[in-house]
């Protein structure tokens, strides 16, 4: 009998990793997928049926179904132990009650799981005793950010042993990266995480099936320029002690460049990246890793503070493209501290043509 497999993908990115997950681990299982809200697009996705072409069965998951993911001890004991009508309400109708009792459970998650894969984990424990759960890298924050176990606290993880035999930190032990090599220490010692680091294999067999499968899924057309550097805006959620650094920096690349030469990528969350006619926007709809994949950035230069969507294209596709960090120019700019030296350092050691900016004058070399 095959072993079923549910996967989660709450984005594009999501979704590439589970696919080289698919090809390089599962090809002899019955693999079923969950999309959920959290990226806009992938309910236009799910209801083209384009993703039935790789998976066996698909579901939906809607986390504005979830009515309150704050829940007392008391409400999350009886859906864990009795009855979980949360889980049946997130999903497609139709789609609970096709959740088979899964041997292994996929899905991405830097720290604590999200509502939906809680929500989903309760379900599944209570109709297989023996689910087995592994991670798959969400980027940077992967690498950066130690997994935290799904059952999170010890007297959860002492009823599930008492009341169905399950103990959680048994049955959660693999992350899955492609440069296992990349982790801090804080991810990469197992003893305090409890996780085995697996690498997912690359090859060019593998990269060229995963490439034309999301082409085929996505649909999106990436947007070509010719500009030769783009600078791809940071993200500014959570404010900026000085955006005048941050944004005298990028013109004075522009400067130096030339403006016809240079192009923007503005950050979906960015406040800061918008300028005047002289610079120039790159704006696209098409996910900015299958704008790698489809080879247009091969011979450009990306510019970036810490950008995680830079390394994508290394980290999936083995892009040839430039790479250069700058945020050490721009250390007073964010709110949140850069603390990842040992991942930059080793990401430059690891890759061609990826470099961290120190001094103006390194930078201008590099440029």
């Amino acid at each position: 009998m095959k072993k079923k497999v549910l996967g989660v993908a709450s984005t594009s990115y999501h979704l590439m990793v589970f696919l080289f997950i698919k090809d390089a681990f599962l090809q002899d299982a019955q693999v079923d997928l969950v999309v959920t809200d959290k990226s806009p697009y992938l309910r236009e996705i799910f209801e083209s049926g384009r993703l039935l072409r790789y998976f066996h069965q698909v579901f939906f998951a809607d986390a504005r179904r979830i009515k309150n993911p704050y829940k007392s001890a008391i409400v999350t004991l009886a859906e864990s132990f009795v009855y979980n009508p949360t889980t049946k309400a997130m999903l497609e109708p139709g789609s609970y009650c096709d959740l088979a009792a899964y041997d292994d459970l996929y899905f991405a998650s830097p720290g604590v799981p999200d509502e939906i894969v809680k929500e989903l984990i309760k379900t599944l424990i209570k109709k297989n005793r023996k689910l087995a759960m592994h991670r798959f890298e969400d980027g940077f924050a992967s690498y950066t950010k130690p997994p935290v176990c799904a059952i999170s606290t010890p007297l959860g993880q002492k009823l599930y042993k008492t009341f169905f035999g399950y103990d959680v930190t048994k049955q959660e032990k693999q992350l899955f990266l492609f440069e296992p090599a990349l982790a801090e220490d804080n991810v990469a010692d197992t003893p305090a995480t409890g996780f085995t680091l697996l690498q997912i294999p690359k090859t060019k067999a593998r990269i060229r099936l995963v490439t034309e499968q999301i082409k085929d899924i996505l649909q999106f057309k990436s947007q070509s320029f010719s500009e030769k550097y783009m600078f791809l805006g940071q993200g500014t959620a959570n404010g900026m002690q000085n955006p005048v650094t941050y944004r005298s920096l990028i013109t004075e690349i522009a400067s130096v460049v030339g403006h016809d030469n240079f192009v923007v990528k503005p950050h979906p969350r960015g406040e800061h990246d918008v300028f005047d006619t002289s610079i120039k926007l790159y704006r696209d709809t098409c996910p900015f890793e299958l704008a790698v994949a489809d080879g247009i950035m091969e011979d450009k230069v990306l510019i970036s503070y810490y950008s995680t969507a830079c390394v994508s294209g290394k980290l999936l596709f083995d892009s040839k493209c430039k790479i250069i960090f700058v945020y050490p120019l721009a250390g007073d700019s964010f709110n949140e501290k850069c603390d990842y030296e040992a991942y930059f350092s080793k990401l430059c050691d690891l890759y061609d043509n990826v470099y961290v900016a120190r001094t103006r004058e390194e930078l201008f070399s590099l440029l």
